[in-house]
């Protein structure tokens, strides 16, 4: 009994993990394909430096 109780809640577990995973890597494709996509317009590069900047001085901020 035990053992039936354990094997499906591995199961659960690891359809919800590999469906987090799933969806995580589809967002990765996306990310590539707008980057790809990317028309080189100098505004949305700074917008994009500056985005990265904001992030990293909040993650350095909350990490102290």
């Amino acid at each position: 009994m035990r053992d039936e109780l354990d094997a499906r809640l591995w199961v659960d577990h690891h359809e919800a993990f590999a469906d987090g995973v799933d969806r995580a890597l589809a967002g990765l494709r996306s990310a590539f394909a707008r980057f790809a996509g990317w028309d080189g317009s100098t505004h949305q590069l700074l917008a994009l430096v500056a985005a990265f900047a904001i992030t990293s001085l909040s993650f350095q901020t909350t990490a102290i």
